[in-house]
């Protein structure tokens, strides 16, 4: 093998050595080696001008070329430059390059990038070797991405969300102007630093530390998978809080699985936190404004569908939160109060009014009416359209209640006072004619006194009456007092008793006393007077005719007081009631007073820190039991 490789090589250089022997031999082989390069080689004199050429320019032809000077092909602008280069080899010896756009015949420009190397001859630059290399796509594309670039760093420059690039070990390479501005930092002070960096002291939406390894960036480059929408809270330089949304995408070479880089971008959502923030904080003082009013408050659709109530409303038409959702206000408002309900309701919603308030009853759940104040206003949407209505309701039951009994208290207070007023002014006007007659002796003491008589007794019922206007109109003023002192409750009621003598008498109710000799404690002694005095008017106005029985005995340290009577008796149900201002067991018809004693007892007992409780049966009468401590004691109001 060793000898046919020696044969063949010799038999090669022979053959190359007749060629270059030939006349035109050498020529036509370097011709041949100019036309098979790639690139454009030619030969040129110092000065400039094409001795050989292969491959043609975009100018002229291969054979075009030949004795023509190189400057001519080149663009006027890049001339110099060529010339300049050209020079310097011839000058110095050495190779050198230089860039030039070569001009087409027809207009059309190519981009070449021009190396040149001196060829010698004794010693000195005899001819150059000019080898052009077409780089317009090169150029072109280099361009092409150069402005891509551009257009990307000026796109990554003017987002508003930050942009960090970091390598496969999780350091910051690069990041925007946006990065900078959201994180307090310049990019210098971030490269190299790692988003697990403990001093961005990041920590999740509840407050708690973000742990490192936990990181989108980092979570990304060990798993190759996107991370989208990551909230994170991080600490700036100055100590503030910067919230972010983070997503991260892995970069990854074609084939390989496991990221070499991954981009982070995020955008500052800190005002959208601190007005959720604030929107929370809003709602808890609305929810707790909304629960704990002290008037109900719902919403309604334009429907009258009850959207949201609190408790209060809830509490006023007694129905749960989940039974009034299934109910309209329609179905709740007393019949005879809905039509005025609905006409204010279409004027609203039309714009004729912007708000409504009324005072209305409810059925609340059982059939019991109560009353509410009800203020009524329409919530539209941004467009206009109505939304919802907010209905606020205020309970007025109890003070309905107090002017349904101030109305009949005056009703009540006018016939009362009138019924004595009237056979007074008749007896009166009787003894005046009796005196006034001509004529005659004066009448008789016994026709006189009987008549005196009964008047005195009708004037003693109109000062009870007037008695009992006076006391209400003080303890309905302010709250009973008491002036505490030591007190016989024992000789005060026998001197109660004395007084009061000929009004039983003439009730026709024998009293039997049971009562220590004496009995002593710390007491105001005109609200003694008030307790004992209306429970013998009761008596002997309930019982007339039948006996009454008033026993006084200590127990402990207590006093305690009871008066029966054998008369028409209390209904269960009204024991509870006939203690409160104007109430009454009976119709006024058949017993006058305006229903004030037994409040004024209760009123008074509880002033000194006592009870007082009823026991009865209808048609057996009743027992009333007053019990008193007889220390001096805190007075209650």
């Amino acid at each position: 093998m060793a000898a046919l490789g020696k044969f063949a090589d010799e038999d090669a250089a022979d053959a190359l050595k007749r060629q270059l022997a030939e006349p035109g031999g050498a020529k036509a082989l370097l011709q041949a080696i100019l036309d098979s390069a790639s690139e454009c080689i030619l030969v040129i004199s110092p000065e400039g001008t094409i001795l050989l050429s292969g491959r043609a320019l975009p100018s002229a032809s291969s054979t075009g070329l030949l004795r023509t000077s190189i400057y001519e092909h080149i663009a006027p602008e890049a001339r110099e430059a060529a010339r300049s280069c050209v020079e310097r080899v011839v000058r110095s010896g050495a190779s050198g390059s230089c860039e030039c756009t070569i001009r087409g015949e027809h207009g059309q420009e190519a981009r070449y990038e021009v190396r040149v190397s001196p060829i010698l001859c004794g010693g000195r630059v005899a001819t150059l070797l000019m080898i052009c290399a077409d780089v317009t796509e090169r150029r072109a594309t280099e361009a092409a991405l150069r402005r891509s670039e551009e257009r990307y760093r000026s796109v990554i420059a003017a987002l508003d969300e930050g942009i960090v690039l970091q390598d496969a070990s999780g350091s910051i390479e690069a990041c925007n102007a946006s990065a900078e501005r959201i994180l307090g930092l310049t990019s210098a002070e971030m490269a190299g630093r790692e988003s697990r960096d403990p001093r961005w002291r990041a920590v999740h939406e509840d407050g708690a530390p973000f742990n490192g390894d936990l990181h989108p960036a980092i979570v990304t480059l060990r798993t190759g998978v996107p991370q989208k929408n990551v909230i994170m809270g991080v600490h700036r330089p100055e100590g503030d809080m910067a919230w972010i949304s983070i997503n991260s995408q892995p970069l990854l070479r074609a084939g390989e699985s496991i990221p070499y880089a991954v981009v982070t971008s995020f955008h500052d959502i800190t005002e959208r936190k601190r007005s959720e923030e604030e929107l929370r904080k809003s709602e808890e003082r609305f929810r707790a404004t909304f629960n704990q009013a002290a008037v109900g408050i719902g919403q309604a659709s334009v429907e009258g569908r009850w959207l949201r109530l609190n408790e209060k409303f809830c509490d006023l038409v007694g129905y749960s939160h989940a039974e009034m959702t299934d109910l309209t206000f329609q179905q709740i408002t007393y019949p005879p109060d809905l039509p005025v309900d609905l006409e204010n309701v279409r004027r609203i919603l039309s714009g004729e009014l912007q708000t409504g308030s009324r005072e209305k009853r409810y059925v609340r759940k059982g059939g019991e009416l109560v009353w509410a104040k009800v203020t009524i206003s329409l919530v539209r949407h941004a467009s206009g359209a109505p939304a919802y209505f907010v209905i606020i309701a205020e309970d007025i039951t109890d003070r309905k209640h107090v002017e349904e009994t101030r109305q009949e208290f005056l009703t009540l207070a006018s016939h009362q006072l009138k019924t004595p007023l009237t056979p007074v002014m008749l007896r009166v006007q009787a003894l005046l004619r009796m005196y006034r007659r001509a004529g005659g002796p004066p009448p008789a003491a016994e026709e006189v006194i009987p008549r005196l008589e009964a008047v005195e007794a009708l004037l003693e019922r109109l000062h009870r009456l007037v008695e009992e206007l006076l006391d209400i109109s003080q303890i309905t003023a302010a709250p009973m007092t008491v002036a505490l002192e030591e007190v016989d409750l024992s000789a005060l009621l026998w001197d109660i008793l004395h007084a009061h003598a000929a009004l039983l008498r003439r009730a026709a109710c024998p009293v039997t006393v049971d009562a220590p000799s004496a009995l002593c404690g710390h007491w105001d002694p005109a609200r003694l007077e008030q307790i004992i005095t209306n429970l013998l008017s009761n008596a002997s106005k309930y019982g007339v005719g039948k006996p009454v029985d008033v026993a006084l005995e200590a127990s402990g340290d207590m006093a305690r007081l009871t008066v029966r009577d054998r008369g028409i008796g209390i209904a269960a149900a009204d024991q509870e009631r006939i203690f409160r201002c104007f109430q009454r067991a009976t119709t006024s018809r058949h017993y006058s007073g305006f229903g004030l004693g037994l409040w004024i007892v209760r009123e008074a007992a509880e002033a000194m820190g006592g009870t007082v409780r009823v026991e009865s049966r209808l048609g057996e009468g009743a027992r009333f039991t007053v019990e008193l401590p007889r220390a001096r004691r805190r007075a209650s109001s």
